[in-house]
């Protein structure tokens, strides 16, 4: 039971790798995003589906992120 506890407050103490690479993910995708609105010169409707399914893919991870770990 103690070392249930410790275990707990070890992993609840700093980032977690999983967190940290859910964010770095977060924000290439949000930046390439951002990059492609700003400089591609695509026809806007494929510009709004690449960006649409970039913001899927951003939502998934973000939803993998606040899955509550199994204790």
């Amino acid at each position: 039971m103690e070392q249930k506890q410790l275990e707990k407050n070890r992993s609840s103490v700093g980032w977690s790798w999983k967190h940290l690479v859910g964010f770095v993910l977060c924000v290439i995708l949000t930046a390439f995003s951002l990059s492609g609105y700003l400089y591609a010169s695509y026809e806007p409707k494929v510009l709004l589906l690449v960006i649409t399914a970039l913001a899927f893919v951003q939502a998934v991870i973000q939803l993998f992120r606040i899955q509550p770990e199994e204790q």
